[in-house]
């Protein structure tokens, strides 16, 4: 399917494309890249996501962003040892929507819009790697008083993505019996919920 964007593959492009092999297997994050770029190869052999280390490594960390959308959104579920699942509602959204998963899509789900909602304000910065890095967008209003809630913020999504990275929630790098522990296990266990399809 040829790419309809510069931005090679689109997320909608990733997310469809991990839909689609995941209908057919369980795959891990390695095997959904490995196929978008093989399918690039045919598109666009010249493109720099196959040439180009930098743009390889943005294109890597682009397709861990919206596995972890899917994720959140419950169209795909961890299944072990590395790998990811289809779910039930990812059939349905596979069969509703075979052209492309974009964020319309993502925003019929409770799990994906209360994800949003609680980083209203915070953004992800896929370009500073796969730490959950955040930053204040510039014309966000912080409130006097409230310039310790992105480092809250950062612990829970840091443990929200422990989770999605395989870690354990014996990982957690903070001091326990501090609210920055607990902030990165709300985090983890967050994600193992909607991970298994269990938060509503």
């Amino acid at each position: 399917m040829p790419f309809q964007t510069e931005v090679r593959p689109s997320s909608s492009t990733i997310m469809l494309t991990a839909l689609r092999l995941l209908g057919h297997r369980d795959a891990d994050k390695q095997a959904v890249g490995a196929r978008l770029l093989a399918d690039l190869a045919r598109v666009e052999p010249t493109s720099p996501e196959l040439h180009d280390p930098a743009a390889r490594a943005e294109f890597d960390r682009r397709v861990v962003v919206d596995l972890r959308r899917l994720l959140v959104a419950g169209l795909i579920r961890r299944a072990g040892d590395g790998l990811l699942a289809l779910t039930d509602r990812g059939r349905t959204a596979l069969t509703d929507c075979p052209d492309g998963i974009d964020d319309t899509v993502l925003m019929r789900y409770p799990e994906f819009r209360a994800h949003l909602a609680r980083r209203r304000g915070m953004i992800i910065d896929p370009a500073a790697g796969l730490d959950g890095s955040l930053d204040v967008p510039a014309d966000a209003v912080v409130a006097p008083g409230s310039a310790a809630q992105p480092a809250v913020e950062r612990e829970l999504q840091e443990g929200f993505i422990a989770f999605l990275d395989g870690l354990t929630a014996a990982d957690n790098p903070y001091d326990r019996d501090t609210h920055a522990h607990e902030t990165w296990d709300e985090g983890y266990w967050e994600a193992a919920g909607i991970a298994r399809n269990e938060v509503a």
